[in-house]
């Protein structure tokens, strides 16, 4: 394993990125050795000295032609990888060479992706600032390690209960109460007066057990006498317990700024049951100890002008 590490480290070379990748893409030395305009020898002397420095055979000859080993789909998924970041990377020093557009790339988790997210990019837009975003969405799990590792400018989305180190930065942009919804014709929205025993034996969509508001909610409908069922769906996808909600009579507990939008276009109701002190806190996060360029200052500065316009159309 020593030599394993010392080799990657030290030898492994961007050719044989290119080598790895082409192979998979061609199955074939001798198309490889035409794409990339080597001679097949040299392919096949260069994949032998690399099998030989990390101890694993990458490929095989079959009838389909070359197929990768184990090892060989692990190194050529990561080489891909690799090679995608350096074309990135080109691109992003063209443009800041010849000054033409800055690249920021955020992580956006459910709660912000429905509403805040799609507003945020509309403004950005109408504000001709020279940025390009890129963005993804995903879990703070899967988010934190990007934005740590640079893959990521932001996070925007739920901000975590407990802080997350010295070397992070958060900004609440505002609280987010948890309503309770159904789809828009639910027998529930016909009860005047509606009270939360109505809910007993309902079908339900909860948080996840790890969601900042699992435990609120279920105290909650436990100081009401509300039975969660046994058969229940914990779901933080808001695409799918909205599609769900359409179907069936369950209710869910959704953020007031995504169920007030799922209610103007006439998919949602939102029940007349609050669950006070109970809410979700929608913010910002990014590493504190990097550079901050104008782009990023643009950025933040635009989110919280679409969060400002936002709050002012929910409380009109």
């Amino acid at each position: 394993m020593a030599k394993l590490n010392w080799y990657i480290r030290s030898n492994l070379k961007f050719s044989h990125l290119q080598l790895l990748v082409a192979l998979d893409n061609f199955r074939s030395i001798g198309r490889a050795a035409g794409y990339l305009n080597v001679s097949q020898p040299a392919i096949s002397k260069a994949l032998a000295s690399l099998e030989a420095n990390l101890g694993f055979s990458l490929f095989t000859r079959t009838t389909r032609g070359m197929e990768p080993s184990e090892y060989g789909e692990c190194l050529v998924r990561h080489a891909r990888d690799i090679l995608r970041r350096m074309v990135s990377i080109e691109e992003e020093l063209l443009d800041i060479a010849e000054g033409r557009i800055a690249r920021i790339s955020m992580g956006v988790l459910p709660a912000a992706a429905g509403v805040l997210v799609p507003r945020f990019v509309t403004d950005l837009n109408k504000s001709n600032a020279d940025i390009t975003l890129s963005i993804r969405e995903g879990t703070m799990d899967a988010l934190v390690p990007m934005l740590r590792a640079g893959d990521i400018d932001f996070v925007l989305g739920n901000l975590p209960q407990r802080p997350l180190g010295a070397e992070f930065k958060t900004e609440l942009l505002y609280e987010d109460p948890i309503v309770v919804v159904a789809r828009k014709d639910h027998p529930l929205t016909k009860i005047d007066n509606l009270q939360w025993d109505a809910l007993s034996g309902c079908s339900m969509i909860l948080p996840t057990q790890d969601a900042s508001t699992r435990a609120s909610i279920d105290d909650f409908l436990a100081r009401h006498a509300v039975d969660i069922p046994h058969r229940h769906l914990e779901s933080l996808s808001t695409f799918t317990n909205v599609g769900v909600l359409q179907f069936t009579d369950a209710v869910a507990f959704l953020s007031r700024v995504l169920a007030e939008h799922f209610q103007r276009m006439g998919l949602l109701a939102m029940l007349p049951l609050g669950l006070p002190d109970t809410c979700i806190h929608v913010g910002l996060t990014w590493m504190g100890d990097r550079k901050t360029t104008k782009a990023h200052e643009i950025v933040k500065e635009q989110i919280r002008n679409t969060r400002d316009a936002l709050l002012s159309q929910l409380s009109a």
